[in-house]
């Protein structure tokens, strides 16, 4: 026989840790952006032998990241539902 109860609070945590999960990401994910866009607009003085990212890459694979990881966030929440 099934505990409706149980079961219930358990949907309950598991929402709970999803929205938590989305806010540590897209607080992760918007300093991340930030930073590549800093980056890309950066005039640093690097000595001649450092290796040199391309800023508009650095902001493509950023935003590319991010995209991808809400589709699987939000793969994830209709699943939960």
């Amino acid at each position: 026989m099934l505990n409706f109860g149980r079961c219930a609070k358990l949907c309950m945590v598991s929402y709970g840790l999803f929205w938590l999960i989305v806010a540590v990401f897209v607080g992760g994910q918007a300093l991340l952006v930030r930073s590549a866009w800093r980056l890309r607009k950066s005039e640093l003085s690097l000595p001649t032998d450092a290796p040199r990212g391309h800023g508009d890459a650095e902001v493509a694979w950023t935003l590319a990241t991010a995209v991808l990881t809400g589709v699987l966030l939000y793969c994830v929440y209709l699943a939960l539902i």
